[in-house]
């Protein structure tokens, strides 16, 4: 941070100058500090410069004249400020006349967006009474159908009987041509007894020899599987033509309006690939921790004429039973792909802004070339727009992230403002990290309690670097933070243990990403 940037702050705490206990006073070396900053500073009625570490001799901060010429400075750039809002304040006629219009326009597209919906519902309706009337026309088939196989039931407990009698018969029929062929009484004797004996048996079992056609029935005409496969190709074809023909008429300012069975074929795959991880079982943990589960992004890029196709991946990842999101990055040949892939815009639907957790994960090489760090989950504040900022600095849905991002050094070290500072992303250098939203502005929701693992931007919302972030190490209970926007779950000692670090530019990001709340 550079002093002529901020001039109406005080470089110790970080905050702007007023009227009251932050008077900015000078030193004998020239620097300049808050009322509050200096009487903290001075021990044993002494007191050492932050910025070039004279000394200097001091019971109160009385002895340090208030400068009356920074204050006249900090005056003029306020009203400069007001002077540039209201030259770019909307109150004139002109723009009143513009809102105007431009709500008229507004108001003619929700009136005509009300209409289509209307219609749209009139539509839904008749689909409605079509389905029923077609399940009415099934519950009938049904029924019929089930008359049918009772009959069916019926006519097979015929059939069998009159087996049952024939078969007798036959073996009767049998058993006495047995006993005549064994008879020495002559042949005319026999034919008359045999005859004879062959009524009576047909008149004991009912067999009708004469009428062999009247065993069987004549099935049911027509078969009820043809019956029943014509209705349902013909309920098919109805369900068809219904969909084709009762489709809105699509207009240039209006878009076909799919219908509901086209919008769940749309959306299934989508929602299938991520109810699997919403119930995590055993084959999809170990996909997870294995890293054989990602998420893809396609996007385009140039205009109409030679626009390209760019596709970026993310890793997901099993931690702590909490399901990891890392940034998307851009995809070489070398890079292996994942063996299941979702789409990236699946796993943002599910975030949840009114509380996001985002993760950072530090490292540093230590003493004997020891790997050193961990990870640092944050908590952001619901749904603003700093947090918002970071979060997508997290995941990287816009292109650029916080990954490989350096910390950019350690502020106030071992007083109760110490706190470490990072989030340069294109720069490194302590010079860069633009926003990546606009309309960025101060809200009153920025301001909490200093305490420890509060993160906050570093030049705050409306700055050229508003993606630089600061992380306090240590609690400051009887001040308050400007421009804060989450605070440290966990990992705060790893925090700590990087502010402590011989060479605090070392400490890379080395991943990051957004915790997906399945």
């Amino acid at each position: 941070m550079e002093d002529e940037e901020s001039p109406e702050e005080c470089k110790v705490c970080i905050t702007n100058y007023d009227k009251a206990k932050r008077r900015p006073r000078t030193l004998p070396c020239g620097h300049s500090f808050c009322s509050l900053c200096l009487g903290g500073m001075i021990k044993e009625e002494k007191l050492t410069c932050p910025s070039c570490r004279n000394t200097h001799t001091a019971a109160t901060t009385d002895a340090f004249p208030i400068s009356y010429d920074m204050e006249a400075i900090i005056r003029k750039l306020k009203i400069l400020q007001y002077k540039a809002e209201f030259s770019n304040s909307p109150d004139g006629p002109a723009a009143v006349k513009e809102k105007a219009e431009g709500v008229k326009k507004i108001l003619g597209r929700l009136q005509e967006t009300l209409t289509q919906l209307g219609r749209y519902e009139s539509q839904l309706q008749d689909w409605v009474g079509d389905h029923d009337d077609l399940l009415t026309n099934l519950s009938k088939l049904v029924v019929k159908n089930q008359s049918a196989v009772r009959l069916l039931k019926d006519e097979r407990g015929i059939l069998e009987y009159q087996r049952t009698k024939g078969e007798e018969a036959v073996r009767q029929l049998e058993a006495m041509q047995e006993s005549l062929a064994a008879a020495t009484s002559p042949k005319r004797r026999c034919v008359p007894l045999m005859r004879a004996r062959r009524g009576a048996a047909r008149r004991r079992t009912g067999w009708n020899t004469a009428t062999p056609s009247s065993l069987t029935r004549t099935p049911p005409t027509p078969p009820v599987r043809r019956v029943t496969s014509r209705a349902l190709e013909e309920a098919k074809r109805a369900e068809e033509g219904g969909s084709s023909s009762g489709d809105l008429p699509s207009t240039p300012d209006s878009p076909t309006v799919l219908t509901i069975m086209e919008k769940v074929d749309l959306i299934a795959p989508v929602l299938s690939q991520v109810e699997t991880l919403r119930r995590l079982g055993d084959p999809v943990k170990t996909l997870l921790e294995e890293g054989r589960v990602g998420a893809t992004q396609h996007q385009r890029e140039g205009g109409e004429e030679g626009a390209t196709h760019k596709s970026r991946r993310a890793r997901l990842s099993l931690h702590d039973g909490l399901v990891h999101l890392h940034a998307l990055e851009d995809q070489t040949e070398s890079t292996p792909a994942p063996t299941h892939l979702i789409p990236h815009e699946a796993l943002v639907h599910l975030l949840d802004y009114t509380s996001s957790l985002v993760f950072l994960k530090l490292a540093w090489v230590g003493a004997g070339s020891v790997s050193e760090g961990g990870m640092v989950y944050i908590r952001l504040i619901p749904d603003t727009e700093l947090a918002r900022q970071f979060l997508l600095l997290c995941s990287g849905e816009k292109g650029p992230s916080y990954l490989h991002s350096r910390l950019l050094g350690v502020w106030n070290k071992g007083t109760e403002f110490e706190m470490v500072g990072g989030g340069d992303y294109d720069r490194n250098d302590g010079h860069g990290g633009a926003p990546i939203m606009e309309n960025l502005r101060p809200r009153r929701e920025y301001q909490r309690p200093a305490l420890a693992g509060t993160v906050r931007a570093m030049h705050g919302p409306v700055s050229s670097k508003s993606a630089q972030f600061s992380i306090s190490t240590q609690d400051c209970a009887s001040r308050e933070w400007h421009w804060a926007f989450g605070s440290v779950e966990k990992g705060l000692d790893v925090v700590r243990a990087a502010a402590n670090h011989t060479a605090i530019k070392e400490v890379t990001v080395v991943d990051c990403g957004v915790v997906v709340p399945l």
